[in-house]
This record gives structure tokens, C-alpha cells and sequence, in this order.
């Protein structure tokens, strides 16, 4: 009925610096505005991001929120009722596939927009204030949590907690009767936890399978997936099932190209295009547009603050490595200092980018490449092989992930 908004509407707070929860993809984005002192004065309010789409409707599209305004703290409850009023009594409901907020600000401007929220907020909204460069933080791993206990962040591929690292989590949260927040990447973050508790917990949790950030490959702390196959009727392909393989395909890209371990890029895949975990904010962003094929995403940035462009369509899962193999290689022989993957996409140009990967005949066979040969003897290498294959790995994987799991069992902190 018209006293229900159109559709889905999605609310995120925030403060300045910190985009974990990806601000800019939001009907409504809140950064709180402090003084000198740490005490929150207003709030700044960005509207109309969304991530919906349709293949091959361009009609339907990705899009960043927009600053509207600055309210101070005693009024932000009052403005955020008018901008979902103006939603409510404005937005598109003959066809849900344009009923978002995005649509309505798209279609109005974000001049008339704000014209007619203030119209329900009852006064105009103050000019925007100046915010620092957004930042992406995971949260991971131990911190001070500012009342004297500490927070753990856990890293969890996908969200997908099962087994004996469900059966550990279970058994930490009960016997410290822990507080659980569930973050906006799929992560967990345990809460309240006394100093004296940090290391029993770390030792459970490793034991658990549940590792230290600094343990974790670069590429799986920043990737995610939506549940796609078999969960969701909307799904075309696989993305948490399949993003796992996908991950350490790229690790062997790296690998091949002579990346760095830590030359890391933030990974998204979703089943369909509607978007849920975000692809079109990543810096290669993978979308399902047909079994076990996907459209390919460039352009994203590591905070998560520019929108991502198609950049190929169809790409079947088989030939991923076609394509990647020759931006990796570039992008570590062409990229400026610190320039992120995305930035270095955004800076070449897609023509370039296409070039590259029609001219690709294959790494230099100059490019020399770390070998286990040289440090294990013939027939260790051999079984740490076949063990590899068995696990869909490089020998070189296996090898990296034995020894950072071993590690992460023996420490003691």
C-alpha cells in the first residue's frame, strides 16, 4: 500500500575515514560530524546509491549516493523522515525494477531532490562539511575496544561459518559470554573481551580454524560473494561456491606475472546482477551473466569510493586467466607508486586495457618465477605436488598455506 515505501531501503552510519560499510551504495548514508573533542555536532547525509541492476536493460544501473546536506545532531531523526517521506510519496511504483531512491534522485536531479526533502524537513539543509578520503577498514584482528576491553575481528570467507570453525566459535561465545557484531564484509567481531582472555581465545580460535588476519591470503580479506547457487532463485551461476577456486586462480595469476603476495586487489562476485555483495564498487568485480560465465567489472577503488564500469561481457569461468593474465602483468610492470589495481585500470582506459588482452600471447619466459625445487629434494616435492593437485592448488599454495597454518597453531599471542 502507498504507506510503505516502494521497496527495500538501506540506512548506513558511519564516521569520517571509515568505509566498512561501503557509504556511497546506500539509500541514505550517515557520517557523523565531530568537534575538536571527539563530541558528535551533525551529521553530513549522502542519498541514492543502490547497486540493482538488469542485463541488458541499460535503463537500470549502479549508483553512488550524492551529498545532500549537513544537519546538526538535534535534527537528523527529522531529516532522515523527510527524505524517506519524499521516497514514500514519490518513488515509482508501477515497475519495481525503478523503485529505488536512485531512480527518483537520478530522474529529479539532486537540485529538486533536496527541494522538496526540505520542503518536509521544514528548513534547508547547511552546506556540506569537508570530510577527510575515505579509508576501508576491516576491523580485523585485536583492538582496544575504548572502555578497557578488546574486540577481535575474525576474518570468514563469504560468511560461511560450518564445521568444526562453527563448533569453536560456538564454544568461545558461551564460555566468555561474548557480544557478536556482524559486519557489513561478511566478518564477525567479538566484543567485550577481557585482556586476560586474549590469549586462550586466539589459541582456541586458531585451533578452530578461525586465523589472524596476518595469516589469511591478502586476496580473501577483501573478496566477497553472495550465496547465489543453491540459495537464491535469482542466481544465473555460482559465486560463494565458486569464488574460493576463483581466488586461488588469481593467487596463481599473481604468481605467474610476479606480483607480490601483499599486492593485494579487492574481488566481488555475485550470481546475478542485482548486485549484493557490492561487485560494482570492487576493483575486479565478477557478475553472473549466464552458467558459469560472467561479466567483467574494472575501475573500483580499495575504499570503496568509485563506481566500477563493464568492461567485458560473457567470459566463461574457464577463461578467466585470458584476461587476467595480461592486466596483472602490466599492471605491476606500468603502475605508478602505490597505484592501486583499479586506479591503474581507470587510468589506462578500457581501449588499452582491450588491447592488451587481444595481443596477450602468454608471460615472458624471462619472467622468472620462485621455485619450492630449489629448497625441498626431489621426492618432497613430488608429494607436496600430488597433494596440490588433489587439492585443485600449486604446489607453491599448498606450500605457503601449510606452513602460515602452522605458524598461526604455534603462536602463542
Amino acid at each position: 500500500g502507498t504507506q510503505f515505501l516502494p521497496r527495500k531501503f538501506k540506512i548506513a552510519v558511519t564516521v569520517p575515514t571509515d568505509n566498512s560499510v561501503d557509504i556511497l551504495t546506500n539509500d541514505i548514508g550517515v557520517v557523523v560530524v565531530s568537534d575538536d573533542k571527539g563530541e558528535p555536532q551533525g551529521f553530513n547525509i549522502y542519498v541514492g546509491g543502490g547497486m540493482g541492476r538488469t542485463h541488458r536493460l541499460e535503463s537500470t544501473f549502479p549508483r553512488l549516493a550524492e551529498p545532500l546536506g549537513y544537519v546538526p545532531k538535534e535534527d537528523i531523526l527529522y531529516a532522515i523522515k523527510a527524505i524517506v517521506v519524499t521516497q514514500r510519496e514519490n518513488g515509482r511504483r508501477d515497475d519495481r525494477k525503478y523503485s529505488r531512491m536512485k531512480y527518483l534522485i537520478s530522474s529529479w536531479g539532486i537540485e529538486k531532490f533536496r527541494n522538496v526533502v526540505e520542503q518536509y524537513y521544514g528548513k534547508k539543509f547547511e552546506p556540506f562539511c569537508e570530510l577527510p578520503e575515505w579509508e576501508f577498514k576491516s576491523f580485523l584482528g585485536w583492538h582496544e575496544q575504548g572502555d578497557g576491553g578488546l574486540f577481535c575481528g575474525l576474518h570468514v570467507d563469504n560468511g560461511r561459518i560450518k564445521g568444526t570453525m562453527k563448533k569453536t566459535l560456538r564454544e568461545v561465545i558461551e564460555k566468555y559470554n561474548l557480544n557478536v557484531r556482524i559486519t557489513a564484509n561478511q566478518n564477525l567481531i567479538l566484543c567485550d573481551i577481557h585482556h586476560s582472555w586474549r590469549r586462550p581465545i586466539t589459541t582456541m580460535l586458531a585451533q578452530g580454524g578461525l586465523l589472524q588476519p596476518k595469516f589469511v591470503d591478502p586476496l580473501n580479506i577483501t573478496a566477497m560473494a553472495c550465496p547465489a547457487l543453491p540459495m537464491c532463485p535469482l542466481a544465473i551461476t555460482e559465486a560463494e561456491r565458486g569464488i574460493p577456486d576463483i581466488l586461488k586462480r588469481i593467487r596463481a595469476v599473481f604468481e605467474k606475472v610476479g606480483l607480490k603476495y601483499n599486492d593485494s586487489i579487492v574481488i566481488r562476485a555475485t550470481g546475478c546482477p542485482n548486485g549484493c555483495a557490492r561487485p560494482y564498487m570492487a576493483e575486479l568485480g565478477l557478475v553472473g551473466d549466464g552458467p558459469n560465465s560472467y561479466q567483467i567489472w574494472l575501475g573500483g577503488t580499495p575504499n570503496q569510493s568509485t563506481l566500477a564500469m563493464c568492461f567485458l561481457n560473457k567470459v566463461k569461468l574457464q577463461e578467466l586467466e585470458k584476461v587476467l593474465e595480461p592486466l596483472f602483468y602490466h599492471w605491476r610492470r606500468s603502475r605508478k607508486a602505490k597505484e592501486s589495481f583499479g586506479e591503474f585500470t581507470n587510468r589506462l582506459g578500457f581501449e588499452k586495457l582491450q588491447e592488451w588482452v587481444d595481443k596477450w600471447e602468454g608471460v615472458p619466459a624471462s619472467l622468472g618465477k620462485f621455485s619450492l625445487r630449489l629448497f625441498a629434494g626431489k621426492e618432497t616435492y613430488q608429494a607436496l605436488d600430488k597433494l596440490a593437485k588433489l587439492q585443485n592448488k600449486t604446489a607453491h599454495q599448498l606450500a605457503i598455506e601449510v606452513i602460515r597454518n602452522y605458524v598461526a597453531a604455534q603462536q602463542k599471542d
